[in-house]
């Protein structure tokens, strides 16, 4: 049976025990000729932990943005999933191949879109949720990645997130030869929720950050716990991330153009692994 270090395929991992972090694996084909890396839905940690900061989480979103059907969902159900609303619009669907955000470039959130399809106080993942948080940032703030920018990015030490990083900048996979053109999301209205760029070492710098023992709990409010492991991940058009910790052990890891969730199973690995070793030695 392969170790996860034996795994072929474009991905990047490292760990963080006690000891500190380490590399799993040195960067590679386009991990080592370009330098930024898509977050995808790990950008919802930054949106999640700025609304709690700087939102009054338990007012209804009516609050702040009056166009909004529902009168009865709340910052904080946008942040914990649990306003109801559906992954995308009704009038988006999830493409395999094409880019169901390409459509919003350029074009303000549709508000009277926000029409729940089940109970509120139900957990249902919810990109419009978080499309829906990120206009609520801008609405007080004027801008939401400036205010993510003020409440976490500077204070990590974050140096290069951007939400459209220059072409050659990017870490892409190659189909027929041809770079795979990533999804618009970070040039579209759902950028809050999954529209963030950064290098690898940064990814690295946030899980620090997020995690760092005694932290407050704002820092993690956008993650998803099982008993004792705790995670944010993501999945965009040819490439997923995550950022995993149990048994004090974290993994972060970053995959190119494998199946859905290949990233979270090589993070479980990398973990299960490092755990065993430890015992055993």
């Amino acid at each position: 049976m392969r170790t996860p270090r034996q795994l072929q395929g474009l991905w990047r991992a490292s760990l963080r025990t006690a000891d500190g972090w380490r590399t799993v694996r040195e960067p590679r084909g386009p991990y080592a000729t370009a330098s930024v890396l898509e977050w995808g839905s790990i950008t919802k940690g930054l949106v999640g932990t700025t609304a709690w900061l700087t939102l009054e989480v338990e007012r209804p979103v009516v609050y702040y943005l009056p166009g909004v059907p529902d009168s009865e969902m709340t910052v904080a159900d946008l942040i914990h999933h649990t306003s109801g609303l559906p992954r995308l619009p009704a009038t988006m669907r999830d493409r395999l191949f094409g880019d169901p955000y390409r459509e919003s470039v350029g074009v303000p959130l549709d508000l009277a879109a926000a029409v729940p399809a089940t109970p509120r106080g139900q957990f249902v993942y919810s990109n419009l949720g978080y499309a829906l948080l990120g206009a609520v940032l801008d609405e007080v703030h004027g801008d939401w990645f400036a205010a993510v920018r003020q409440q976490v990015l500077d204070p990590v030490g974050i140096s290069s997130a951007a939400l459209v990083p220059a072409d050659a900048d990017r870490v892409v996979p190659k189909l027929f030869g041809r770079p795979i053109r990533p999804w618009a999301l970070g040039e579209s209205s759902f950028a809050a929720a999954g529209g963030v760029w950064s290098t690898f070492d940064d990814l690295c710098r946030y899980a620090d950050w997020a995690l760092e023992p005694g932290a407050a709990h704002s820092r993690t409010v956008s993650w998803q716990r099982e008993r004792a492991s705790i995670w944010i991940n993501g999945e965009v058009r040819a490439a997923g991330a995550v950022i995993a910790n149990a048994a004090g052990v974290t993994a972060a890891v970053h995959a190119l153009a494998k199946a859905p969730h290949a990233a979270d199973r090589i993070a479980t690995a990398l973990i299960e692994q490092e755990v065993r070793s430890t015992r055993d030695g």
